[in-house]
Parts: structure tokens; sequence; C-alpha cells
């Protein structure tokens, strides 16, 4: 059987995206380090994240989801994410 990240999302109370669960095979981050790849069975993790996260399942199907900045932990394979929207930047007419 194949091992997967199980993910839980909690977005900031401004943001237009809805929290979430679901489960990947992969994820894709950036840390103050450079882009980090979260596995099945990675080691236990907290770090502050940026820019944006990248979900992968095993039908190479991708989501990605853009954000300012936020926190993830990983352990056991429970991958969580405390994000923080990109503020709207009013157009300038």
């Amino acid at each position: 059987m194949r091992q997967e990240l199980n993910i839980s999302v909690v977005w900031d109370q401004f943001s237009k995206e809805k929290n979430f669960k679901a489960t990947s095979v992969a994820v894709s981050l950036e840390n103050r380090r450079g882009k980090l790849d979260l596995l099945p069975l990675h080691a236990n993790l907290i770090s502050v994240i940026f820019n944006k996260v990248i979900f992968y399942t095993g039908e190479k199907i991708t989501k990605t989801y853009e954000f300012e900045t936020g926190v993830v932990e990983i352990s056991e394979n429970n991958v969580r994410f405390l994000l923080e929207s990109k503020p709207d930047i009013p157009k300038v007419a």
C-alpha cells in the first residue's frame, strides 16, 4: 500500500480560500533556506514558509496555493499548514 501525507490547511480569516483536508504523495514548499519537498515518513519538522505550496497526488495532478507567509508542521505523515493570505492590492485606475 502506498503511503500518503495527510494534509490540513488553515487560512487566516481574510483569505478567500477555504480550510481543507486532503491526502498527497508529496508536497513542495519554500522556507528561508530554499525549496523543501515533503514525502511520506519525513522527519518531524516545523518551519516558517513563504510564497506557495504545491500538493502532488498519485494521479499526477497538482494543486498550487499562493500565500504571503505561513507555518508548516509535519509529524507521523500529518502535515499541517497555517497560512496568511496575500493582501489584496487595489488597482489604480
